[in-house]
């Protein structure tokens, strides 16, 4: 009986070991980031369940903000389509406002573009930004600690993206290793020797200004977000 009692009581314990060990998953549709807050000018529309944003004149840059903050582990998977050709997509995660306040504070309407810099490059932050032909630079990741410092710095030899094709991406956060894939092939995969501990994600999508005005536009679906 003895044997007995401590045999369900492993089979006990294995099973409230592998339910404390099991991730979360938030599916997160299109109706729900329809609420997540944003920021600058443009404009949301459901179709489906994708949900597409873009700029609106005199953006620069829109920015889908994400209402909660996750811990230092996690993993971002979502599809995206850029749908101009001037659409440059950059994934924000690990955002944290240097503030005490759970409020995620942002810049004034009539912000200027360097004031919104100003605002964005003083947050920690990791910046994975892809599709960036029409800026005429490739894909780069980098980590930034404020104004002045960043931790790495890397960039793509090629651009790996096409306007008007669904891909697939991932974003990985472990203990000190940072990662990303398209479509399921590795480009980057980091060791942060001081990982950022927690932040918000960010989506955020920016055209080309000057002579020729182009504005950005893309179709995210699929997030799932798994800490």
């Amino acid at each position: 009986m003895k044997k007995r009692n401590q045999i369900i009581l492993m089979l006990l314990f294995s099973i409230s070991t592998a339910s404390f060990c099991q991730k979360k998953v938030e599916k997160i549709n299109a109706q729900e980031l329809n609420k997540w807050q944003t920021f600058d000018k443009g404009k949301k529309t459901i179709k489906g369940n994708e949900i597409i944003i873009e700029e609106t004149e005199g953006s620069n840059g829109y920015f889908l903000i994400s209402p909660k903050i996750y811990d230092k582990d996690f993993t971002l998977n979502y599809k995206v389509k850029a749908m101009s050709e001037s659409t440059v997509l950059i994934t924000l995660f690990s955002v944290l406002q240097n503030t005490a306040s759970t409020i995620f504070t942002l810049p004034k309407e009539n912000a200027t573009p360097r004031q919104v810099w100003d605002w964005r490059s003083s947050m920690k932050h990791y910046n994975l930004t892809i599709n960036n032909k029409s800026h005429r630079n490739k894909p780069f990741f980098f980590k930034n600690n404020s104004k002045l410092s960043k931790g790495f710095n890397e960039r793509l030899a090629n651009n790996i993206m096409e306007v008007g094709k669904w891909y697939t991406v991932e974003i990985g956060k472990k203990n000190n290793r940072i990662w990303f894939k398209l479509n399921d092939k590795l480009y980057y995969d980091i060791q942060d020797c001081n990982p950022l501990k927690k932040g918000r994600i960010i989506f955020r999508i920016s055209g080309t200004n000057g002579d020729k005005v182009i504005f950005a536009k893309a179709s995210f679906k699929d997030v799932v977000i798994s800490y």
